[in-house]
């Protein structure tokens, strides 16, 4: 429908930088950059001021790019009304589901809804092979909506986000571990104790390694990501792990603890569905988010 290079200049614009654009992406930075250098060669455009600390549109590269994410959403649209005539009265919801992502508090509300026009499907999410980011980056395609944590600025461009809940973070701690008997946990209490956890850049996880660093006798052990051989190791080491309460029963030789923290450490808990969702499934993140509040309020 449309140039795809324009992604490129329009995250590159967004974002300031190749290498964030490329993130947003999901392609390398070179890649990007090639991406926006052979669209100006080819169309005799400089849409970019280039320097060591990023790239800024020129005057005429600014009044481009608004005119390209016109387009873009004009093109997005198109084929959304296009879709929805070929489907009006098949298309599901289909919400992706995991060990990790188990949407159960999704599936008690929508239980609870009764009867309703929209169909749900469940589609079944690897936990282990395929990254979550690239999952989400492609909602629409095969899933629409994902029940997770999430920090919502992290996603602003990429797809929408619903908050029905906060998802303050705790400890995993195996079942046969001292710590495991404890209502609550402070970071004293942690002393001696090895805890896995996501590298400096992952947000949340940040402000909790910082508090974890002010107590020297915690050792922090980084993680790549969260898989099921991950909290596998940790019942079986003795680690703790960095958790959330919609981890509570992913291991049973694992308990989550909650810790008092001195400043909250959490992410909010949600619904997230494709930036140009479609007519059941825009319904469907409404019909959910009332529901929500409905129950919450009782």
């Amino acid at each position: 429908m449309y140039d795809r290079r324009l992604d490129a200049l329009i995250a590159a614009a967004d974002t300031g930088s190749f290498a964030q654009a490329a993130r947003r992406l999901h392609l390398s930075t070179p890649a990007v950059a090639k991406q926006v250098t052979t669209f100006e060669q080819e169309y005799g455009l400089t849409i970019f001021n280039r320097s060591r600390t990023g790239v800024t549109p020129t005057p005429a590269g600014a009044a481009f790019l608004d005119d390209a994410r016109s387009l873009v959403r004009e093109s997005d649209e198109i084929l959304r009304r296009a879709r929805q005539r070929m489907h009006r009265h098949a298309d599901p919801v289909r919400l992706g589901i995991s060990i990790l992502r188990p949407a159960r508090h999704i599936l008690d509300l929508w239980q609870r809804a009764g009867q309703t026009d929209i169909r749900l499907e469940l589609v079944s999410m690897p936990d282990n092979s395929t990254p979550i980011d690239d999952i989400i980056a492609r909602l629409g395609e095969d899933i629409d909506a994902i029940a997770t944590a999430f920090v919502p600025d992290h996603w602003t461009g990429i797809c929408n986000t619903q908050v029905l809940s906060y998802e303050p973070l705790c400890l995993a701690v195996p079942r046969n571990h001292p710590l495991a008997r404890r209502a609550r946990l402070t970071i004293d209490d942690l002393t001696g104790e090895r805890i896995r956890i996501l590298p400096r850049g992952n947000g949340t996880d940040d402000i909790a390694r910082d508090l974890f660093e002010r107590n020297p006798g915690i050792t922090l052990v980084d993680i790549d990501r969260y898989d099921l051989d991950l909290f596998n190791d940790c019942a079986e080491s003795g680690d703790l792990l960095i958790s959330k309460p919609m981890w509570s029963d992913v291991h049973p030789q694992l308990v989550n603890v909650p810790v008092d923290w001195p400043e909250p450490v959490g992410m909010q808990y949600g619904l997230l569905s494709p930036l140009s969702p479609a007519p059941q499934v825009a319904a469907f993140v409404e019909r959910i988010a009332a529901l929500n509040q409905r129950f919450a309020d009782r």
